[in-house]
Formats: C-alpha cells, structure tokens, sequence
C-alpha cells in the first residue's frame, strides 16, 4: 500500500510539471500576441505566419515563469 501511495504522489507531481510547463508556454505566447510582439508579419502569407509563430515562441514577456502561472490559471 505504501508503494502505491509513493507512486501516485510521483506521477501526480510529474503531471503538476507536465502541465505547468504546458501553462507557461501557452500564457507566454497568448501574452506575447496581444501585446502585440512580431506583428510586423503579413498573416495571409503561409510561409510569414510560420515566421510569427515561431518569433512568438521565441519571444519572453514576463520576467518570471511564475507569472505566467499566476495569469494562466487566472489568479491575476
């Protein structure tokens, strides 16, 4: 029983992460679009908007991830 409980309590702590990071990312990014970062791209152009995509990936907007989490499970 006590194996069990260890083992719950690990993948319930990696899924915490998992998904944390996942917040993060998404936050970062929907941040980053409505600040307006790399909008000097035309978005009816395929190849530009894979550009924009991917300078909104790359781009960081906040100084701390933990800021992303707070805004992303809308505690601010």
């Amino acid at each position: 029983m006590r194996v069990f409980t260890i083992l719950t309590i690990a993948v319930l702590a990696l899924a915490v992460v998992v998904l944390g990071r996942a917040v993060v990312r998404l936050e970062n990014y929907h941040y980053a679009n409505t600040l307006g970062y790399c909008d000097k791209y035309d978005i009816h152009d395929p190849r530009q908007v894979i550009a924009r995509d991917e300078c909104l990936t790359r781009t960081r907007t906040r100084t701390h991830w933990f800021w992303h989490i707070l805004y992303g499970i809308g505690a601010l």
